[in-house]
């Protein structure tokens, strides 16, 4: 890092500062970084223009900020611009016409060199004078100039136009945002079965800086936050929600002397975000990549579950020996917390679970898990996704009855497609004729009698009437079924498995071998005890409504 930048160019009150004297990230998960810099420059007293370079490739426009100036006088801010990156061999030549210029060829007969004062650029030509007069050479692939021209850069630059009451060294701090950086959290869970413990708990970070600019020896701090308003307005971002930063605690003062190998962040909050601060400045070059250690703990009490999740289903199988054999999971469970060996909050991230070989070599076993944020004191889990090799279960429907569906009576036609009125043959004059054997109908009297108004309005009073016959109250039908569950342990160890199981509505027990705990109207565990060698079946009968 640099010193102190002073004054360059008195004529022009142009102040340079090629680096910042201190850097401190804040970094996102996504979107853009908030780089906080400290700049020491020697300014002259009135109006002077201060040109920040160093700036990286990715940074983002109208998101500059002065937080704080101090120095012997008073600091009054001006307006500020903005120059990308512009050097190049072409703007370099554009720059340096009127200047000495060295061009160097080389040939079969050594390096010819060719010096003079570059008068011209044409095209791809140069125009030289020296003391033998005008020429007009091709643009060599190397040239020497005395100096980098003042307005070009490597890096984009920021003009700044200050006014200052009295000359001497300032002190400037900012702020500003930057695309190409941000952190993912990934976990290394190291887990002995045969001890309960989580041997080895680390999570590492990874940093990919693709900024365009290399940062030396700086605070990293990782914002449990995303920062993705770029597009869409320049609404307040990281550099105004700092200012609630609570003061930090340290993360490793709750593992004590349990932590392992490496130190671990500090933690503290931005509004309801966590904040981590890396115990160590960093230094990250551009297109560089680092995984610093983010929590470090060891001897994690752990809980394993084996359970039986509820997602296959029964058939119907003559024996148990036709049973297929269903995976049995194992669901680790934590708590972050002092007794534990933990007790600070956790990112989210990615999880790697590791367990040991036969000779104690740890092996990964479970990759790509996932676990959400934790926060202090809160119990959570991992859910292992390769099942058990020694532990299996099957599910078998032994038997099941249902009850029939009724059939409802047919309803007589007439040769028209309608329903026959009772006592009727047809319809076809002015008064009906009785069937044979039936008791002649009453005919009343009136305009409308015979008439194909009066025959439609009395078949559409015999329609309705058949609906409402129609529409009554189904028989209620039941089904009954008896199910059961085989856990197999085929370890030399006796386990507790639990059997998820999910249930129809509005059951009835008819008789059970174990206790269900209720999750809910629907759902619920049995848990079995299964000595080692040996197996253990959950039976059970349930009766439901059907329809």
């Amino acid at each position: 890092m640099s010193k102190r930048t002073s004054l360059t160019k008195n004529d022009g009150q142009v102040v340079r500062s090629e680096k910042p004297t201190s850097v401190e990230l804040t970094i996102y998960k996504s979107g853009d970084a908030v780089v906080h810099e400290s700049r020491t420059v020697e300014l002259p007293e009135g109006k002077v223009t201060i040109q920040l370079e160093g700036l990286p490739a990715n940074f983002v426009e109208d998101s500059f900020e002065i937080s704080d100036a101090s120095g012997p006088g008073t600091f009054k801010l001006g307006p500020d611009s903005f120059q990308p990156a512009n050097l190049s061999s072409q703007a370099l030549l554009a720059k340096a016409v009127g200047s000495k210029i060295t061009l160097l060829e080389q040939t079969a007969q050594g390096l010819i060199r060719t010096t003079g004062t570059l008068r011209f650029v044409i095209g791809n030509q140069l125009v030289i004078e020296d003391a033998n007069g005008i020429q007009i050479l091709p643009t060599p692939p190397k040239f020497e100039l005395e100096s980098i021209p003042d307005g070009l850069s490597a890096t984009p630059a920021l003009s700044l136009e200050p006014t200052t009451s009295k000359s001497g060294v300032y002190l400037l701090n900012s702020m500003y945002e930057t695309g190409g950086l941000s952190w993912a959290p990934r976990y290394a869970v190291f887990y002995d079965d045969k001890t309960g413990l989580v041997t080895k708990l680390r999570c590492r970070v990874k940093l990919t800086n693709s900024t365009g600019a290399n940062y030396d020896d700086a605070v990293m701090k990782l914002l449990d936050a995303n920062n993705t308003s770029r597009g869409g307005g320049r609404s307040p971002r990281g550099g105004a929600r700092m200012a609630s930063l609570e003061s930090a605690a340290p993360m490793a003062a709750s593992f004590g002397a349990q932590a392992d190998y490496a130190d671990s962040a500090e933690v503290g909050s931005v509004g309801e975000q966590k904040i981590y601060i890396l115990p160590d400045k960093l230094s990250i070059k551009n297109g560089e990549t680092k995984r610093p250690y983010l929590v470090v703990a060891r001897d994690v009490p752990v809980k394993a579950e084996l359970y039986v999740p509820a997602v296959y289903g029964y058939q119907l199988r003559a024996t148990k020996e036709d049973d297929q054999k269903l995976p049995v999971f194992v669901r680790l469970r934590l708590r972050n917390d002092a007794e534990s060996n933990l007790g600070s909050a956790l990112p989210g991230g990615e999880v790697s679970v590791f367990q040991p070989d036969s000779t104690g070599k740890y092996q990964k076993t479970d990759p790509q898990l996932h676990i959400g944020a934790v926060a202090k004191g809160e119990a959570f889990k991992l859910e292992l996704t390769t099942p058990s090799s020694d532990v299996k279960a099957s599910r078998r429907l032994v038997s099941f009855h249902q009850d029939p569906e009724e059939k409802e009576p047919e309803s007589p036609v007439t040769p028209e497609g309608g329903l026959e009125e009772p006592g009727f043959e047809a319809e076809g004059g002015a008064s009906p004729v009785p069937s044979f054997g039936m008791r002649p109908a009453v005919v009343q009297g009136g305009p409308g009698v015979g008439t194909p108004g009066e025959h439609s309005r009395r078949r559409r009073e015999v329609a309705e009437g058949a609906g409402k016959k129609a529409r009554k109250e189904p028989k209620p039908r039941f089904r009954e079924e008896q199910r059961e569950i085989t856990v197999y342990n085929f370890k030399d160890r006796d386990v507790q498995v639990q059997i998820q199981e999910t249930l129809p509505h509005g059951f009835t027990w008819l008789d059970k071998t174990h206790e269900l705990f209720e999750d809910s109207e629907t759902s619920g565990v049995f848990t079995v005890d299964v000595p080692a060698g040996q197996s253990v079946t959950v039976g059970y009968g349930i009766r439901w409504k059907i329809n």
